[in-house]
């Protein structure tokens, strides 16, 4: 009884913690997730992230054990993560985690796989652990499915779903900033942010990715030249992701060097692409 799945990582278009509403899409950055049920009747769960060893696994952990919960079953478990989603930078890693988490576990019982249970439990898990302030329904939608997600956080409902119909690369900024999650200053800029959210309600996707941006960045204090450098280089649109410290740059594969050595400039940098592939088990 083992089953393995896979999540991506997403980038932000909207955040969501100022409104309540928000958007994202998905990237092809990778979380597996391995589980091996153990009938032994104990709910004994121990997990591991296999490349970064020393990251509690508490959230993967958590979401096996309210799988067990929900089929009323009173199995144990070991669970290894493995990927290349860097953590804590704004990529959803912890949606990806937690969504390839209750996958993996729901595949190993041998039980239908219900999106909406997915994601349910996933974000539930997430709470818990004192890892989300709104429920990241956005981030953990366009990590499962794919694409790009625009949702209502507060009622987990997704009001629209699109993919990316252009050859586009994604290049991912993570500078050494220090991380800054100031909900009232976020909240401060909420008026602003639904006008950011109305151009993504009507498929301006890349401009709404950089108002957000900027007025994320301005109420964090992030630069917020850094977009600016990263358009001066080609790039289509350039932001914060979630509440940072990366930036998400998009860019023709024909930009994709001069965006890189704008953004190299300010840190490390990670070249991928767009995702409309969501979640998946894998065996």
């Amino acid at each position: 009884m083992r089953c393995s799945a896979v999540s991506l990582g997403s980038g932000t278009i909207i955040n969501a913690i100022a409104t309540g509403f928000g958007s994202a899409f998905g990237v092809d950055l990778k979380i597996k997730a391995d589980v091996e049920l153990i009938d032994n009747g104990k709910k004994i769960v121990n997990g591991i992230s296999i490349d970064n060893p020393t990251l509690k696994p508490s959230l993967v952990e958590r979401c096996v054990k309210n799988v067990f919960d929900h089929f009323e079953v009173d199995y144990s478990a070991k669970i290894s993560t493995i990927g290349d989603i860097p953590i804590k930078s704004g990529l959803s890693s912890s949606s990806a985690a937690s969504n390839a988490a209750v996958l993996a576990t729901i595949g190993a019982l041998g039980e239908k796989v219900d999106s909406n249970l997915v994601l349910d439990l996933a974000i539930k898990s997430s709470f818990e652990e004192n890892l989300t302030v709104t429920g990241a329904y956005d981030d953990a939608t366009a990590s499962y499915f794919g694409g790009i997600t625009v949702c209502n956080n507060m009622e987990r409902k997704i009001l629209k779903k699109d993919k990316f119909k252009e050859d586009i690369k994604v290049i991912v900024l993570m500078p050494e900033f220090k991380k800054n999650v100031d909900v009232n200053r976020m909240k401060l800029i909420k008026d602003y942010v639904d006008m950011a959210f109305e151009k993504c309600m009507n498929g301006d996707y890349y401009k709404a990715l950089f108002l957000n941006g900027l007025l994320y960045s301005s109420a964090l204090n992030f630069p917020s030249n850094i977009s600016v450098d990263a358009l001066e280089a080609g790039a289509i649109t350039a932001g914060l992701s979630g509440t940072g410290p990366s930036y998400v740059a998009l860019c023709y594969p024909e930009d994709e060097k001069n965006v890189e050595n704008a953004l190299k400039k300010h840190g490390e940098t990670i070249i991928t692409k767009p995702s409309n592939d969501g979640a998946k088990i894998l065996y």
